[in-house]
């Protein structure tokens, strides 16, 4: 209609036909438009910058041939633990795990020390419990940071209460996480980690595996002192190698580091060897009746670990940990060292990215110096005193110390310790159970974990025995409400694997 009114931005009325608006409404008009324009052009662009460094963080490949250094990384703290008196330090600056700045700090901080990614520990889905949700967020901080996150799948989870719902996790690991551009892949497989893989048989994982990964597509690292598992996984490597008592760390190393290797000969199929590196170990704060500190000796403790891991010539090299904090094992910056650790670990990551090999300490002091080997001339491992033949079936104890258990897994109770050198009569095996023989020692009968012993005599007649069953596994509720020293005496808590 001639001469109606219309109301443009600014509620000013012009008509529609007739006389032209005034030419600063044009302007305006114009200014508007701009303005919009910009306002669309910007957002494209920080889309753009989003999809770029999405794509950044998945366009260079790792290797198996590439020199990794990955760190352990527990995602389960919060404001809680730093007042609970559990941990023998306390970070430099306190956090809860599920804060985004504090996953990028600590991102930011492994780079500098040339940490490639974070084995996250994982629970897996179930209930969005916070390794899930924590784990989905550091996969998104570490695509914006060019970082990588990979699964340190924990399979005493308390949401698994057998091995299908650790098929059903680990299924959702690979077709969910394991797509993200930040998730750490080698050769293109997806990398995962696993802690005590032991809980079940060999046979077990090769169901799991063969169910949720048949075509063998990613890379499964099996942990522990029991390198049979390489029949199903891909590669080895210790969560822990401090020791109470004390093992010599390059004979431990150049040991495993064999192992493997005879593994990859006997099976004919590549195996990775991951050797492990650790700033020193307290974990008296526990409750656990096994406790034991490992001074850290100013640093020089983690460097002797780094010099014996680079003495075995591995693939990767695991720090044991990034944050561990209850088990004092943690690198990060803490209130009573300080970057320490942070600093140690860029010094001794570039030496083994470059190919240096062991090399003189870098911070030993003065009064304790560090004596490597020759990189050339690692030391030599011990060398067993002859055994005299036996008349009977008998194990002799290979480590200083030998756990003596009330069956033959690391959930039943240990019963009693066995000193290196001990002769154990072999009194019975269970098929069910390969790895593990029934001797007496001093009167005293139980189970040990063979691969730490050497066999003598006629092995033949070692008879067939029924092992006792598995201890129960209680609720998580009630096990969280008893203290840990008590249900590991009981055998209803998994204590150390030796």
């Amino acid at each position: 209609m001639v001469g109606s009114v219309l109301m443009n931005g600014y509620n000013r009325p012009f008509t529609q036909r007739g006389a032209e608006p005034p030419r600063h409404m044009h302007e305006q008009a114009l200014q508007i438009g701009l303005r919009i324009l910009l306002t669309l052009v910007l957002l494209l662009l920080a889309s753009l910058a989003r999809h770029t460094r999405l794509a950044g963080a998945a366009s260079y490949r790792q290797s198996v041939h590439d020199r990794l250094v990955l760190a352990l990384y527990y995602p389960w703290f919060d404001e809680n633990t730093w007042t609970s008196g559990a941990t023998p330090d306390l970070p430099a600056q306190p956090y809860a795990s599920r804060d985004r700045t504090v996953m990028a700090r600590h991102i930011q901080q492994a780079q500098q020390a040339g940490i490639d990614a974070f084995m996250v520990a994982w629970y897996g889905p179930k209930d969005g419990n916070p390794t899930e949700t924590n784990l989905a967020a550091l996969l998104d901080e570490a695509a914006a940071r060019n970082f990588k996150i990979g699964i340190l799948f924990e399979t005493t989870s308390p949401f698994f209460a057998g091995p299908g719902d650790a098929a059903a996790a680990l299924q959702h690991a690979l077709t969910v996480h394991a797509g993200h551009p930040a998730f750490l892949r080698a050769d293109g497989k997806p990398v995962i980690l696993f802690w005590r893989p032991q809980l079940w048989s060999v046979d077990t994982w090769q169901s799991i595996r063969d169910q949720v990964d048949p075509s063998r597509s990613s890379l499964w690292i099996a942990e522990g002192v029991d390198t049979s598992y390489l029949r199903v996984f891909d590669g080895h490597y210790l969560y822990s190698n401090t020791w109470n008592p004390p093992t010599d760390l390059t004979y431990t190393n150049t040991k495993f580091a064999r192992l493997v290797a005879q593994a990859e000969a006997a099976l004919g199929a590549p195996k990775l060897w991951l050797a492990t590196v650790m700033p020193g170990y307290d974990d008296t704060r526990t409750g656990r009746p096994n406790a034991f500190v490992q001074s850290r000796e100013g640093g020089a403790y983690y460097e002797r670990s780094w010099q014996a891991a680079l003495a075995s010539q591995p693939d990767w090299i695991v720090i044991t940990s990034f944050n561990e904090w209850p088990e004092g094992t943690y690198i990060e910056p803490s209130q009573r060292e300080g970057d320490r650790y942070l600093r140690l670990t860029a010094t001794w990551s570039a030496r083994f990215k470059q190919g240096t090999g062991v090399v003189q300490a870098a911070s030993a002091s003065p009064a304790q110096p560090v004596q490597p080997p020759p990189v050339d001339a690692p030391a030599p491992e011990p060398v067993d005193a002859p055994q005299p033949a036996p008349t009977e079936p008998t194990a002799y104890v290979d480590v200083l110390l030998l756990n003596l258990r009330a069956g033959p897994s690391t959930r039943h109770a240990i019963v009693g310790q066995l000193p290196q050198g001990a002769a154990l009569t072999i009194t019975g095996q269970d098929p069910r159970w390969p790895d593990w023989r029934q001797v007496r020692y001093n009167g005293q009968t139980g189970w040990v974990y063979a691969p730490l012993t050497t066999q003598a005599g006629p092995l033949a007649r070692v008879p067939e025995v029924e092992a006792p069953a598995l201890p129960p596994v209680l609720p998580v509720r009630l096990a969280q409400e008893l203290p840990t020293w008590l249900l590991q005496t009981a055998g209803l808590l998994e204590s150390p694997e030796r």
